[in-house]
């Protein structure tokens, strides 16, 4: 038998009969005095052109490289769109204070907060240029990517953070990041409770944990990781002896109580990431106290960004009265209940900050206590591929699939359709009125030509 062959015979039986004892990164316990950079909502201050008074939180959706394109359009409208607030010029971008994101968002959240000072230049060819769908499958089914599943401890989640390590984040960990606003929220979903999981030290206090020592990587492949395709992402809770007590309540209680944390892709909980503000400011106990915790001061607009990349393509179901196949089944299991859940977030959003303008008007001046203006106004602006405008060249944008991979031309005609609909969307047009009687974004022929 031929040298190769026999070695490559040999090397299946042992992959075949043993057992890897590769175990993925355990996230570490809290120092004794809970010291340390923290890398959440509370910790990152405000810089000069990031006013506490303009207050923007933008959300990004699940959908693979679609809704990467989608987010990374959004936001370089943003750094484009130049405002004047508090008599300086400034861009929107500049003012965000949060962004929170699922799955694919996550791609493009994630990019922008490694590499910040890089994003725009860098973006499209560093992310969106790469095929990370064939690298991610090379590296399950090669021999050493097989031989890891075998362990119990080392799952397609954690080979999954193995190539966005090496191929977007060379190793970057929270604790390495600048402190600076946008304060980037990566979010999961906790496969046992069905809950968002955001991965900020707010949330890591209560498993007595350190973030800072977390790969981003870490909390992309968790936000990423869609079940079957990719093995949950596991975290350890720490909290049975903890040092240091948490500084917010949690949304999910059991969480001090269960000893391991077994996260799944974030879309599973809030595809558009639009439920995060309202879990955050039910946690503090109301606007008011989620304003103190967060350390904003004399808040005088909110500003809500609903980076929504759901389709909604036709399928060949609904042009016949054929009962829908196995596979359209299977498909309807995972996709209407992330449908739903989308929508009903966004709503839940538009009610809370109809009920929260309500109770500011309400409200004694000496209660709100210089934290939220007596004249306080919120916007809710969704950018979205649901209703495309009415020109041809868009319509390609109902079918694009859910992948890890997109070609150069869809990511510009994602780009143009992002200056399109801002630019007919009377919302985002009543945003700009109301901040700025000179706030300016570029037209889609100039944007387009970039």
């Amino acid at each position: 038998m031929h040298a190769a062959l026999r070695l490559g015979v040999l090397s299946t039986a042992l992959l075949l009969t043993a057992c890897s004892s590769q175990h993925y990164l355990v996230n570490p316990p809290l120092a004794v005095d809970g010291n340390g950079p923290r890398y959440s909502i509370s910790d990152v201050p405000a810089q000069p052109n990031n006013s506490d008074s303009l207050h923007i939180v933008v959300t990004l959706s699940g959908g693979g490289y679609r809704a990467a394109a989608l987010a990374y359009a959004v936001l370089d409208a943003l750094n484009d769109t130049v405002i004047q607030w508090e008599g300086t010029p400034r861009t929107l971008l500049d003012e965000v204070d949060i962004i929170s994101s699922v799955s694919g968002g996550s791609l493009a959240a994630a990019d922008f907060l490694v590499h910040r000072d890089d994003y725009f230049p860098g973006f499209e060819q560093r992310v969106l240029g790469l095929d990370l769908q064939s690298k991610a499958v090379s590296r399950f089914l090669s021999p050493s990517g097989l031989f890891a599943q075998t362990s119990s401890r080392y799952g397609r989640g954690d080979l999954l953070q193995e190539v966005l390590d090496t191929q977007l984040f060379h190793g970057a960990t929270y604790g390495a990041l600048p402190r600076r606003r946008p304060v980037v929220i990566l979010n999961a979903t906790d496969i046992h409770s069905g809950e968002r999981f955001g991965f900020t030290q707010e949330e890591f206090d209560h498993l007595c944990s350190d973030l800072s020592q977390v790969p981003v990587a870490r909390a992309v492949a968790a936000s990423m990781a869609v079940p079957v395709v990719a093995s949950p992402i596991t975290l350890w809770n720490h909290s049975s002896n903890c040092p240091v007590r948490p500084r917010a309540q949690r949304s999910i209680p059991f969480i001090d109580e269960a000893r391991y944390l077994h996260l799944a892709d974030g879309g599973l909980a809030d595809n558009t990431g639009a439920r995060m503000p309202l879990e955050y400011v039910a946690a503090a106990g109301g606007l008011l106290q989620s304003t103190r915790l967060g350390g904003y001061k004399g808040i005088k607009r909110g500003v809500f960004i609903i980076v929504n990349a759901m389709r909604t393509p036709r399928d060949d179901e609904d042009d016949t009265p054929d009962t829908p196949g196995i596979l359209r089944q299977f498909q309807s299991v995972h996709a209407v209940p992330i449908k739903r859940s989308s929508v009903d977030g966004i709503g839940l959003l538009g009610a809370a900050v109809e009920r929260w303008a309500q109770q500011i008007r309400e409200a004694n001046p000496q209660v709100l206590d210089g934290l939220l203006d007596s004249d306080l106004r919120f916007h809710v602006i969704e950018i979205g591929l649901k209703e495309l405008p009415g020109r041809a060249e868009f319509l390609p944008l109902r079918s694009l699939p859910t992948e890890l991979r997109i070609s150069r031309a869809e990511v510009q005609s994602i780009k143009q359709f992002v200056r399109a609909k801002l630019d007919g969307d009377p919302a985002w047009r009543s945003l700009l009125e109301d901040l700025s009687s000179s706030a300016r974004i570029p037209e889609p022929s100039v944007a387009a030509a970039k």
